[in-house]
């Protein structure tokens, strides 16, 4: 295994989760701004610290990503209950563990896959091609001092994916294996079911006044104002930087040429034809449609008329008009019949064509040769896209100066106002209404960014998908406060009649369920007065069936259930819930599994890799003195 480590060093794979837990050390910072000059430690491996900066620093960032996420949802409670303080220190001893591993098997990270790996990062990229400007800008912005801080970073993280690979790789694979995976995978199912919809129930149901209050009180959680945040924006849109730019002459030439390919127009042909159809498998019936066109090609040979033999014989819908198809580029038509028209010159008519509708006699009539469009036809479109290009590099100039001027400003106001860019006033506004607004409107991603704000937190420039970049700093936020009963009356109302309505469909199909021995889905569905649903094949994935009330809870409970019988209980749905009845099981198609073989051995593998490094971290784990200060983390 030790020789394959060190083979599996030369080569790298993606970020992969330590621990099981989705931590990407790739942006690890450095420094000890968060905590000041006092370090503590958080826990220790075989007695080197793990001290609090590194902990704060990754800590915070996995708040921060999760409050982007779960929005107004975020709460230090629910961090609490996911366990990411756990999570975070056991991924930080893991990856110590880790990186003493490497060290101990000799792996290195060798030069060019690390310049591999950097210059295909994305992230550092402008226009598909790596961009040392925006590298040198967004490690700094990672936190790190040097690129070369952050290179050494990613030297560790290759040695740890070597690592990792060489582990879960050396797993193997039955045959066994596969041929069990292939049978769960792609057995499948006719899956029958009938829902009862709590919507017609719920108008049978009324809610006194004395149920409402109640409801109330015990939900009341569940009535509060909507968040109202206020903001601050700054906006650097590359469409309103390039109404200022201009373009020289020489660069719109230039462009010119090398837009040729792309500003012709194609070669176009116009052609008629005479259709006979056939149908497939059908011996018969083909040799009667050979002999039908070969007594029009006879007709068009001795000096009819092409289009009069079109409108007396095809059978397709052009026949009133002699066949006429219009112009058309290669490639339009099916390959065949593509290519016989674009072999003929004009005038020409062709032998007898077999395609997938029939066959074919077919008449060129005109060729429109390609051209190129004129300069001055593609001026205008030549310098937006010239002015569009310019301005989007220098909108990302002018979000470095910004992110610099936040570095060194105790404001987004301040910051713009030293680099000359506008700041404008936002709220305060709740999320439905900032659906409306004319910034956070256009884009989900900052609408998620804004009700996650907190004032006084660092602000980020973000750039968005239509190249624009965007500075938002929470001035104020207003949490959202209980209502009154008197306040909530109306969605309390609501909310109470649909939760009884729900509460008496679900027991509505439990006794239909109770009592469905020997019953077919469509005694049930004529007992409870709802719709029968029936599925086509459809494998435990859902592939098969794409209907909507197909939902992968009722795949679910039909791939637990045998055929000719109901599932154990009702299943939960959008349409209500549903009695679920396997009406037929289809075994998977041995035609199949050779092609699937080796992608079904990958998954296994992969799957089996997965495990086995868990063990080994595990084993890893016992051999090494571990030790966590919880008082020291029950500080953050």
């Amino acid at each position: 295994m030790l020789e394959t480590m060190r083979n599996q060093a030369q080569s790298w794979i993606a970020k992969f989760i330590l621990g099981g837990i989705a931590l990407s050390f790739a942006l690890w910072g450095v420094g000890d701004y968060f905590m000041g000059s006092r370090v503590e430690f958080v826990a220790s491996v075989d007695g080197k610290n793990i001290d609090s900066n590194e902990f704060n620093q990754i800590y915070e960032r996995q708040l921060s990503n999760y409050r982007s996420i779960l929005g107004k949802q975020f709460s230090k409670e629910a961090m609490e209950q996911y366990g990411v303080k756990n999570e975070t220190i056991q991924t930080l001893i893991n990856r110590r563990l880790l990186l003493d591993e490497a060290n101990q098997f000799g792996l290195v990270a060798a030069e060019p896959v690390l310049v591999a790996r950097v210059q295909g990062n994305k992230a550092f990229q402008s226009a598909g091609v790596f961009d040392p400007q925006r590298y040198h800008a967004l490690t700094r912005n990672m936190g790190f001092s040097t690129t070369r801080d952050f290179e050494t970073e990613e030297r560790l993280n290759l040695m740890i994916d070597a690592l990792q690979q060489a582990i879960a790789g050396s797993a193997r694979v039955e045959d066994s294996e596969i041929r069990t995976k292939f049978d769960y995978e792609y057995e499948k199912r006719v899956i029958a079911a009938v829902a009862i919809d709590p919507a017609h129930l719920i108008d049978s149901i009324n809610i006194s006044d004395e149920q409402a209050k109640q409801w109330f009180e015990d939900h009341q959680q569940n009535y509060k104002s909507p968040l109202r945040v206020t903001l601050k924006a700054v906006v650097i849109d590359p469409k309103e930087l390039a109404k200022d730019i201009q373009i020289d002459e020489a660069d719109i030439e230039a462009a010119y040429d090398s837009m040729k390919t792309e500003i012709s127009v194609p070669e176009k042909r116009s052609a008629s034809h005479i259709l006979v159809r056939i149908k497939q498998d059908d011996e018969a019936g083909k040799a009667e449609a050979r002999a039908k066109i070969e007594a029009a090609l006879a007709r068009i040979n001795a000096g009819e008329e092409f289009a009069a033999v079109a409108k007396d014989t095809s059978d397709d819908i052009t026949a009133d008009a002699g066949g006429e198809l219009g112009f058309f580029t290669q490639g339009t038509m099916v390959p065949e019949f593509d290519q016989a028209v674009f072999s003929m010159a004009a005038g020409d008519v062709s032998d007898i064509i077999e395609t997938s509708f029939g066959f074919h006699i077919i008449k060129l009539s005109e060729i429109q040769p390609a051209t190129v469009k004129p300069l001055a036809e593609v001026r205008d479109q030549i310098v937006n896209k010239l002015s569009l290009a310019k301005a989007r590099d220098e909108a990302y100039a002018i979000s470095q100066n910004l992110d610099n001027a936040l570095g060194m400003e105790d404001s987004l106001s301040s910051a713009a106002e030293s680099v000359n860019l506008k700041v404008s006033s936002i709220g305060p506004i709740s999320a439905n209404e900032a659906i409306g607004d004319e910034l956070l409107g256009s884009n989900s991603q900052l609408r998620v960014l804004a009700f996650s704000a907190m004032p006084g937190e660092a602000i980020n420039i973000t750039e968005l998908n239509d190249s624009r970049f965007v500075a938002l700093e929470a001035v104020e936020r207003a949490e959202p406060e209980p209502l009154t009963f008197k306040d909530a009356a109306s969605q309390v109302y609501i909310d109470a009649r649909a939760h009884e309505a729900d509460v008496q469909a679900k027991q509505k199909a439990t006794e239909l369920l109770a009592a469905a021995a020997g019953k077919n889905p469509d005694d049930i569905a004529q007992d409870s007065g709802e719709a029968k649903y029936l599925s086509k094949e459809v494998s435990r994935n859902g592939a098969g069936d794409e209907s909507d009330w197909l939902t992968i809870n009722i795949i679910d409970a039909a791939f637990h259930t045998g055929k000719g019988a109901w599932s154990q209980e009702p299943v939960k749905t959008s349409r209500g819930y549903a009695m679920v009845y396997v009406q037929d099981v289809l075994p998977a198609d041995e035609a199949d599994f050779e092609e699937q073989k080796e992608s079904l051995r990958y998954e296994v593998m992969k799957s089996k890799g997965a495990v086995r490094f868990a063990r080994w971290m595990a084993t890893i784990r016992d051999q090494h003195d571990i030790e966590i200060y919880d008082k020291v983390l029950s500080r953050f």
